[in-house]
């Protein structure tokens, strides 16, 4: 089996798909090296990668596009004809194992927020995660948090935290 370990950004936002009643989900990773050549001429080449993983996992809702990403998993090669430059081509499938946030944009969710009174700070981690809230029973819950300036986000009982949802009425 062959392996592979990548690290690129996300060309598009991630799709959720069933089959069969398979759920999966399917991504596009790139990565773009650049050099000079001898005169001094910048070259740059793109290198394309589809990443298919079973399942719905629960950064499902981080990949985005632009994301930065480090996948794990097996590697396939596929050959397939293009119609638009009439030539045969070749293309790599990661059937992803492991899936990691490496970075992204620093203002998706402010790093403190505040629970809805007030009353207390939620120092929100790397990857847009902090401790699950607990009630008087024990219980993780969900619930509203808040931005300095107002924004309002949700905190999930597994920890996740998102941006609160507008419902159009």
């Amino acid at each position: 089996m062959l392996q592979a370990l990548l690290i690129g950004h996300l060309g598009a936002d991630a799709e959720s798909k069933s089959t069969n009643g398979n759920e999966f989900i399917t991504f596009r990773i790139a990565n773009t090296d650049k050099w000079s050549d001898e005169a001094g001429q910048v070259h740059e080449q793109t290198t394309w990668v589809d990443c298919v993983m079973n399942g719905k996992p629960k950064v499902f809702d981080y990949l985005k596009k632009g994301q930065l990403v480090y996948v794990a998993g097996s590697i396939s090669l596929r050959v397939y004809s293009s119609a638009k430059e009439r030539c045969m081509k070749a293309g790599i499938t990661i059937n992803v194992r492991q899936v990691e946030l490496l970075g992204g944009k620093s203002d998706d969710i402010p790093s403190l927020l505040f629970t809805e009174d007030g009353k207390e700070q939620v120092r929100v981690g790397k990857y847009f995660f902090s401790p699950a809230a607990i009630d008087e029973a024990g219980k993780a819950k969900s619930r509203i948090l808040c931005s300095r300036s107002g924004e309002r986000f949700v905190q999930a009982i597994d920890g996740w935290i998102t941006r609160e949802s507008v419902q159009s009425e």
